[in-house]
């Protein structure tokens, strides 16, 4: 079988000579991030935040900003394209205009992997291309033998599934199922080598699984990381294991890797906390956003989180588990100076008054489980490090009505750019006591019986507008003239909605607008079609006489199809099954039940499970 490379090889020349003078323009810096996107699969739509984080880590950008303007500048030289996606409340472009995923075009894809084999930049694990068997029963499966490595990716969808591991002659090995159907017929085993040959330059290792519905069970990738030598890599800097099944528990040894400045389990399940990554005192990124395996309901247990995150110094962005029982461990807030990100802080294990120990670094912060929005209050304080620089802040699943006099609190983050509020709320504040320069609200399970938008509407900076599950639970809403001036990405999902006025005016530099379980919503409001700035309208889920309006049969456009037609790309999705994860948590009859911190990398993860659009799917492009 042939590889990209060998594709990319037997491309017209002149082309090939275009693209490898676009390679040769660039700078030092700028070749050496644009062969690290080699490391991803083909079509994958790679997060920046976490891109930008690895070349940190790495030390080929000083920091994420100056990583911000070096892949800008390989966009503008069109070497990397921004991300596409079509998921709910996804948008490729961030509310602060920043890119969100990127990924690359197949053929400078194939410029990218030629490059990075010939320069020994990287090299790929992925099970496509295996090496002749005939002389013996080992296999490597690899795209050719790097020596000195240092940095390995590999791809676990392209692998044959894992039967079991072993060590012959202190070599670890996999035993991989046999792919011959003749059951009769005498063969070979066939086994992969699992360590690298000479591991000690190996900086970073990536082990991928694709986004898809559900967390592949067949690879045991615990078996393989156990019998993994990480003697042979204490130069490792970045580890990515996401997305995989890892068992019960990783090896002990990997807290020895003092070197790491990268570590990520996300989306990954995992039954016992890896302690040991207490010694990772270097550590700048740490992302514990594990899940119990399948068969396990419990909580993720950690008694010594003090002791795991206390002594990291260094750390400046961490992700903590969805479910997590720490008993009374308490975290040393104060000595996390560096800290800018902090997701999952669980107010149920851990007192909010705790946070006033961090530090004016903290731009993103995201609490769940807090009892009453008023406990906050020890950090929306005018002049207080937190409310003074924080940039982003989720409010999770609080237990209490929000009130308006709560919400007026965070007028004093005066540099809050994105909010996101899930929980019931009584009546929104004036838009002069929201924080002055947001550029993105979420809203969720807000049970507003007032229509939201004459507030809204009138926020200056509102760039991006999402409300969701039940957010508001009446039955028309109006957006008038000249409203949301600066509004370019408007999502709804509302059960109980009927109908949508859209006054001739409003919005009208909207790029974006999509409805998702409207399910009552009878029409597509008149006013949309005056809304000439609109790009892209997205249907998610809604009932079939829905789309029916919007669609053309045997030539015969809908009732409702003259209002979008001059909008150029449609999609049309009405099934939201794929695979056999198990059905999403349904809440009465208010439909699907998400949070929008689920929502990672273009793909939704709806309690445990990940779906993905399928089904009936029309993308049109008119």
């Amino acid at each position: 079988m042939k590889s990209r490379n060998d594709n990319y090889n037997q491309q017209d020349s002149g082309v090939s000579d275009v693209l490898d003078l676009s390679y040769q323009d660039l700078s030092y810096h700028l070749k050496s991030c644009f062969l690290y996107l080699a490391h991803f699969p083909e079509d994958y739509r790679i997060p920046t935040k976490t891109l930008f984080q690895m070349w940190v880590a790495e030390g080929i950008v000083s920091n994420e900003d100056v990583g911000e303007e070096y892949l800008i500048e390989l966009i503008e030289r069109c070497m990397v394209q921004i991300g596409t996606t079509i998921y709910i409340g996804k948008t490729s472009i961030g509310y602060d205009g920043r890119v969100k995923t990127c990924q690359m075009h197949d053929l400078m894809r194939d410029l990218c992997l030629s490059k990075a084999k010939e320069e020994n930049f990287l090299e790929i694990i992925d099970g496509v291309q295996q090496v002749d068997t005939s002389s013996s029963s080992t296999v490597t499966l690899t795209r050719g033998t790097v020596d000195k490595v240092r940095r390995r990716a590999i791809y676990l969808d392209h692998f044959p599934p894992i039967e079991s591991t072993s060590t012959i002659s202190g070599e670890a090995r996999a035993r991989v199922i046999s792919t011959n159907n003749n059951k009769n017929e005498d063969a070979d085993d066939i086994y992969v080598k699992l360590n690298p040959e000479n591991g000690t330059p190996l900086r970073s290792l990536l082990i991928l699984s694709y986004p898809s519905t559900e967390i592949p069970e067949r690879e045991v990738v615990h078996l393989m990381l156990g019998k993994l030598e990480l003697k042979k890599v204490t130069l490792l800097r970045v580890l990515s294991l996401e997305r995989l099944a890892l068992g019960e528990k990783l090896p002990k040894a990997i807290g020895n890797l003092v070197h790491f400045k990268f570590l990520s389990f996300k989306y990954s399940t995992l039954l016992r906390f890896p302690s040991s990554i207490r010694n990772l005192g270097c550590i700048q990124t740490l992302d514990l956003r594990l899940l119990p395996p399948p068969s396990h309901d419990e909580q993720m247990t950690c008694l010594v989180m003090n002791e795991v995150i206390g002594r990291m110094r260094w750390l400046r962005h961490l992700y903590l588990p969805y479910h997590l029982n720490v008993g009374k461990s308490k975290v040393q807030w104060v000595k996390l100076s560096n800290l800018e990100t902090l997701k999952h802080f669980d107010a149920k294990q851990w007192d909010i008054k705790d946070l006033t120990h961090l530090t004016s670094q903290l731009k993103k912060l995201e609490v769940q489980n807090v009892k009453s929005f008023k406990e906050l209050e020890v950090i929306l304080k005018p002049f207080h490090p937190i409310s003074s620089n924080l940039r982003s802040l989720f409010v999770n699943e609080v237990d209490t009505k929000m009130e308006e006099t709560d919400l007026k609190q965070l007028s004093v983050c005066q540099h809050l750019l994105k909010l996101c509020l899930c929980g019931e709320i009584s009546s929104l504040p004036e838009p002069n006591l929201f924080p002055p320069n947001l550029l993105r609200l979420t809203l969720q399970s807000s049970k507003l019986q007032q229509d939201p938008t004459p507030i809204l509407e009138r926020l200056p900076n509102l760039t991006i507008l999402s409300l969701w599950h039940d957010s508001y639970i009446g039955e028309e809403m109006v957006f008038s003239p000249n409203g949301f001036h600066r509004l370019k990405v408007l999502s709804l999902a509302s059960q109980s909605l009927k109908r949508l006025k859209v006054d001739i005016g409003a919005m009208p530099n909207l790029n974006e607008l999509e409805f998702a379980h409207c399910s009552s919503l009878e029409m597509v409001p008149e006013g949309v079609r005056y809304i000439t700035t609109l790009q892209k309208f997205s249907i998610l889920y809604m009932s079939k006489d829905f789309i029916r309006r919007l669609q053309v049969i045997d030539g015969k456009e809908g009732e409702d199809f003259y209002k979008v037609q001059h909008v150029p790309s449609i999609i049309l999705i009405d099934m939201i099954m794929y695979g056999e994860a198990s059905a999403p948590k349904e809440k009465g009859n208010s439909g699907f039940e998400f949070h929008p911190s689920d929502i990672e990398d273009g793909q939704l993860m709806l309690n445990g499970g990940w779906y993905k659009s399928s089904g009936s799917c029309l993308i049109a492009t008119l």
